[in-house]
């Protein structure tokens, strides 16, 4: 069934690695001539359109540092006529994929198919967290976020917004942000604190990575070609970040414009699913619950509001935690925190990543 969806990748791709186990291409299961048996496959590769095909050429040629992981590439998603469809044919592949334990990257291709990315998640019994890296928010009546906002019916718990430009966004959808608690993390913001996106990323379950947010000088291959953005060390980074989240198990990296001439940007967007990849190679899977004997828990109680903030921290990745009661239901919450948040509630201030996740639980 999962073949009818792919086209084969081009043999000029693979051909050049059949027998080479040094680099990424002669290691990974390719859909050349035959539908690869996924059975002990990690992490599933799915292209769109021909912007994956050059990343796919630069990512063959980087070294393999993963030991036997096991990465299928599944050639490019087929491309039907009727956008509905193609939103389908991407959505049924992902939840197939993903119900069957697969991180699922997916690479090239529109904004459109964030649409396609979330309705995969449509049978997920958890709350739905989102991360997208964008210079822009756009919330426009006919684009994918309105109508991820509007689909019913709907898991949807959070988005947050990495990387922002103030000039790229309206005042109506600054507005909108701030009513449905979403966070908006500018540029400025990320490149003084870039560390604390990690926490950010641990607490999603998909990344939507706009390659429009990299300026164009380290990638002129996007399609705003604007002066600023992150820097490519930077993205690279935030990348590896999102391989590491125990939860996020897809991502979708588009924005890139077709164009055989630019081998830089290709190759950014290769060395980026690298690093996610290395990341992935990294994961503690230490997500605690309220009992869990690997957590230190510290108790804090904020004398302004009244409320107490727990914190766990684990023994295992140093990592931190803050549980977020369901103001109305027996249940809890846990969300990815950092130091500097516990720090904030020891000086008796309420970190604004407790108040927004607590306000969108009411």
């Amino acid at each position: 069934m999962l073949d009818a969806f792919f086209t084969p990748v081009d043999e000029r791709f693979w051909a050049p690695y059949k027998s080479d186990k040094q680099h990424v291409g002669g290691r990974l299961t390719i859909h050349g001539k035959g539908f690869p048996k996924l059975k002990k496959c990690k992490i599933a590769l799915i292209g769109i359109g021909e912007d994956a095909n050059l990343v796919r050429k630069q990512l063959y040629a980087l070294n393999w540092r993963f030991a036997n992981l096991e990465i299928a590439d599944l050639g490019n998603l087929v491309l039907a006529e009727d956008e509905r469809n193609r939103q389908f044919a991407l959505s049924e592949a992902m939840g197939e994929l993903m119900g069957m334990g697969l991180t699922v990257l997916v690479l090239g291709g529109s904004e459109s198919y964030i649409l396609g990315q979330y309705k995969s998640y449509r049978d997920w019994k958890e709350p739905v967290e989102i991360v997208q890296v964008t210079p822009g928010v756009d919330f426009d009546i006919t684009s994918p976020l309105r109508q991820i906002l509007i689909e019913k019916p709907s898991n949807l718990f959070n988005i947050d917004f990495i990387a922002t430009q103030a000039y790229y966004i309206s005042e109506e959808t600054s507005a909108m942000l701030e009513k449905m608690y979403f966070e908006n993390h500018r540029l400025g913001e990320i490149r003084d604190r870039i560390e604390e996106t990690e926490p950010i990323l641990r607490s999603a379950n998909m990344l939507q990575f706009n390659m429009n947010a990299v300026r164009n000088s380290e990638c002129p291959g996007t399609q705003m070609k604007s002066p600023n953005g992150l820097y490519a060390e930077e993205a690279a980074r935030i990348a590896r970040y999102a391989g590491v989240s125990n939860k996020l198990n897809s991502a979708f990296f588009y924005g890139l414009e077709s164009d055989e001439n630019d081998v830089v940007s290709p190759l950014l967007l290769a060395q980026m699913v690298w690093y996610f990849v290395d990341g992935w190679m990294s994961r503690y899977h230490d997500h605690p619950t309220v009992d869990s004997p690997d957590f230190v828990v510290y108790r804090n109680l904020l004398s302004t509001t009244g409320h107490e903030i727990v914190f766990y921290k684990s023994n295992k990745s140093n990592r931190w935690w803050m549980l977020i009661p369901h103001p109305y239901e027996e249940k809890n919450l846990f969300i990815g925190c950092s130091y500097r948040d516990y720090e904030l509630v020891c000086a008796d201030e309420m970190p604004d990543r407790w108040w927004r996740a607590y306000q969108r639980m009411m």
